[in-house]
């Protein structure tokens, strides 16, 4: 051996080996970490689904504001993209849904140019919703054409394979505006075109204690010769208020009116006597007059405080004014709010002033 030259290192202690060694450990943990990993995740997202389910919304509205072209609130509604037997594709395309710019939802069917083959979008809220009573609406133009299916529809969130409340089974189709709405209570629902009730049956199909969603769609009928496409249906506005039917109401105790036991007394019995004087009074009385009086003014009231702009996280008594897009609301009932709770989407809290 040179007389200069290092001793050579034990083989275990090569950089090489020790890598690989450190690298291979890793891999190893990384396989037994991930599986559990997937687990957590899949748990947390079960919980997730769970919790979304369990805190159904009592209320919900949308008046389709947005900028021209644009696609639905995300937070407020789902499209689906499945295809259904009848050859009809939906989309999330704006070319199917979109915004009007002037606060309308537009849903277009169209004819995609090959056999049986459509395209058309259908929506469904993103919460859920409930009420063992309630009312739904939506202001609507649907087109004329016979051959053509719009739908406004209350479908279950937990049995999908159940039926589900149509608004529009029967729409008028003058190419006019209309608002459609239900009103149900536990055995009943009445359906309504322009406030007036156009027919009452048991309720089934949907059961409104449970979670359920509004779904809006176009798609072509049976009959779909000579279907004029692309077809178009509008929608102005829709909401819900639900509530619990089975709550009792508070009991309030009608005012009564005062009566008096002792009828007031007539002309007394006895007339008043009076004695004159027994002598003239020696100085002539004197009549003071009256003191000017000053009408009473009533004190001036300082003008209420104008409504602040609506904020989360923030304490508001019954009552009080807020506005919220430039538009004044009163609220309803005392509550906190929080993100998502905004006038407009829950009217149940906020009324327009």
């Amino acid at each position: 051996m040179p007389r200069h030259s290092a001793p050579q290192q034990p083989t275990w202690l090569r950089p090489r080996l020790v890598v690989a060694f450190v690298v291979a450990t890793a891999g190893l943990v990384t396989a037994v970490w991930l599986p559990t990993r997937n687990d957590s995740a899949d748990a947390a997202e079960r919980n997730r689904s769970t919790d979304r389910l369990s805190r159904s919304l009592p209320a919900f509205a949308d008046d389709f504001s947005g900028r021209r072209g644009s696609t639905v609130d995300p937070g407020k509604w789902a499209l689906r993209t499945d295809r259904v037997n009848s050859g009809v594709q939906f989309s999330q395309s704006v070319r199917n849904a979109r915004l009007d710019g002037d606060g309308k939802l537009v849903i277009v069917m169209r004819d995609e140019g090959r056999e049986a083959s459509f395209s058309t979008a259908r929506l469904y809220t993103r919460g859920t919703l409930r009420g063992t009573a309630g009312h739904v609406e939506a202001r609507i133009k649907v087109p004329a054409d016979e051959g053509l299916r719009p739908t406004f529809e209350l479908v279950s969130a937990v049995r999908t394979s159940t039926g589900a409340l149509n608004l529009l089974a029967d729409p008028v189709k003058d190419d006019n505006f209309h608002t459609y709405a239900v009103d149900w209570k536990p055995g009943e629902v009445t359906f309504s075109v322009d406030g007036s009730p156009v027919r009452r049956e048991p309720l089934r199909g949907v059961d409104t204690g449970q979670p359920f969603r509004l779904a809006l769609s176009l798609i072509v009928g049976d009959n779909r010769r000579g279907v004029d496409l692309p077809a178009r249906m509008v929608v102005d506005s829709v909401s819900f208020s639900g509530a619990d039917a089975s709550a009792e109401p508070p009991a309030t105790t009608p005012p009564t009116s005062e009566v008096p036991t002792t009828p007031p007394a007539g002309e007394p019995t006895t007339a008043p006597t009076t004695e004159p004087p027994t002598s003239e009074p020696t100085t002539p009385p004197t009549t003071t007059p009256p003191a000017a009086t000053t009408p009473p003014t009533t004190p001036p009231t300082s003008a209420p405080p104008a409504a602040a702009e609506w904020a989360p996280f923030t304490d508001y008594v019954a009552g009080q004014l807020v506005t919220f897009k430039k538009v004044e609301y009163q609220v309803l009932e005392t509550h906190t709010s929080l993100p998502g709770w905004e006038p407009t989407a829950l009217p149940a809290l906020f009324k327009k002033v």
